[in-house]
Order: C-alpha cells, then structure tokens, then sequence
C-alpha cells in the first residue's frame, strides 16, 4: 500500500472539517462550570502496534543472490526451494505529547521506533550438489511527528480519534547480513550496512483514524489506523564487509543499485558499495541510487492520558 500526496491533502481536508465539528460550543447556561476547565492541557499518548512498508528499492536490492539461482532454474540449470521474502512486515511504537488548545483539538510531538525484518532461504540443487543462499535484512528508523490531533465525542465514552502531521526520519539504519554455503562446505558470508544523515533530510506525512473507550475521565484505550507517505532519498553512507575462503574484505561509500540484463533480456538487480559514484558502461548494467521506502500502514492500539 502506497499512501501518496494526493491522499495526504484529501486527509488533511477531512481532518479540518472534522476539527470545525470538535471546536465547543460556547456552553447553553451562563456560569455553567466546564468539567474541562479544571483539567490539565497536558495529554500523553501511548501506542503500539503492527506495521508494514513498501521498501521498494530495498527489496529490489536485497534479493540479488536469491535472483540469480532462480534465473540459473529458469534457464534449465537446477531446481530451487524457498526463496526470498520481501522486508515489509515490522512493529512500531512511540509516544505523543499533547497540547489541548480546545476540548476537540490539540498540537502534538513524539517519537517513536519503527523496526522491520525478515529472513529468507533458498536451496539450489544441481544434481547431487546443493548451494544455500539466506539472509535476515533488518530496517529501523527512529520518527520524530509533529501533529494536529482532533476528538469527536460519539457518545458519553467513545470518541472518534484523528491525527495528521509531518515526521522526519532520525536514526535510519539498514543492516543486511547473508551468506552462501557451497556444496564443498566452503561459505562465503556478506554485511551491508546503511544509513541516514540528519533526520530533516528524511521528511514524510502521516495520518490516522481511531476510536477511544474513555475507562475514566483522564484515562482512555484508542485503537487506530496510520497510513504514512515516506519516499526518502538514498541512505548517507554504506558499508559492505565480505569474507570467504579466510580472506575478507570491507567497501565504504555510497549505496548504489546495479541492474543487470542478460542476453536473454532476463535482468536482476543488487546492491552494491562504491566510493565514486558509478557510470553506466554498457546497456548491460544500469546503475542508480535507491530510495528508502517506508510508505504503507500501522494497526496500533495504546493508552491516551490526560496528565
């Protein structure tokens, strides 16, 4: 799922016709006491939940290894079992801080911690000689969220819930690790390592939609949707580190993805590390810079306390 801009300004008008409906009417008898008057501005939110992320680029050069056997069994050599997952499912989880400028709407800023990862197995068999290719990618991002939060009251305990805002993407950090045992017990095992520079040049939209259960007067339970648009450039920096056969080997530079065309047409596509950008030789490998994708959704649930 891919949320896009259109999308954000289409949400970003709802939640302003919704913040019109939540704004308090001004209250039917004189000198009647607002229960609200005396409570705290102050209101802190806890969540937790399920994600899931486009990854894109990412997956596209995650699967190198994995798309060359299968290539190998698409030309007749060999069979293949297993095979690569896609890095998109994950957890996340965060707290807001938030200032009620009225009963129905409030600015907020938190954090959270959004962590995916995934593993992958693939067995190639050529003959009696079997050759295993895994790895176990793990993604991580540390959002810092700055929102407009709105409450419509449903019901003398339920609310409808909405927040939508902007996050810049803190602590980026992909860490890749696979390995390829051979036939002869030999192995050769791989590390890339990537991420972010300052969390400003990582910027994204978010937007979400719930429902709270009050169990008190400052104390309420909210279930959720969050929908995020996050198409960040490149990682900073990367590194890849490689050892077989007891000699090893590290790379620092840039993250760079190299598409490969075989004269079949047949292309596949992998990571790879180099100082100085690369050029394009021939029309046989295509280089460019991947964008880190972590548009898709979160289903949380968590804690809404007014402090």
């Amino acid at each position: 799922m891919r949320i896009r801009e259109p999308l954000c300004s289409v949400t970003i008008a709802v939640l302003l016709a919704i913040a019109l409906v939540a704004w308090p009417a001004p209250s039917a008898e004189a000198g009647q006491a607002d229960p609200e008057a005396k409570s705290s501005p102050l209101v802190l939110r806890l969540y937790g939940g399920l994600s899931r992320v486009e990854a894109g680029d990412i997956n596209e050069g995650l699967d190198g290894y994995f798309e060359i056997f299968e290539l190998y069994r698409a030309w007749g050599f060999g069979t293949t079992t297993g095979g690569y997952t896609p890095l998109r499912d994950g957890y996340n989880a965060g707290a807001d801080l938030v200032l009620q400028i009225s009963r129905g709407i409030g600015i907020g800023i938190g954090a959270g911690y959004l962590h995916v990862t995934e593993s992958s197995l693939l067995t190639f068999s050529l003959g009696a000689e079997n050759y295993k290719v895994s790895g176990a990618p793990t993604l991580t991002a540390v959002p810092i969220r700055l929102g407009l939060f709105f409450t419509v009251p449903l019901g003398k305990r339920l609310n409808l819930t909405a927040d939508v805002g902007a996050d810049a993407y803190a602590a980026l950090k992909l860490d890749a690790p696979s390995r390829i045992d051979y036939p002869d017990g030999e192995a050769g095992e791989q590390t890339l390592s990537a991420s972010g520079g300052s969390p400003f040049d990582y910027l994204g939209f978010h937007g979400s939609l719930g429902f709270e259960f009050l169990v008190s007067r400052n104390t309420g339970i909210f279930v959720e949707a969050l929908g995020r648009y996050a198409r960040l450039k490149n990682f900073e920096r990367a590194t890849r580190s490689s050892k077989t056969s007891g000699s090893s080997e590290v790379t620092e530079g840039g993250l760079y993805l190299a598409t490969y065309t075989a004269t079949d047409g047949q292309h596949w596509s992998a990571f790879t590390v180099e100082e100085t950008p690369p050029v394009s030789g021939t029309p046989s490998i295509v280089y460019s810079e991947p964008k880190v994708d972590l548009s898709g959704f979160s289903l949380q649930a968590g804690l809404r306390i007014r402090l």
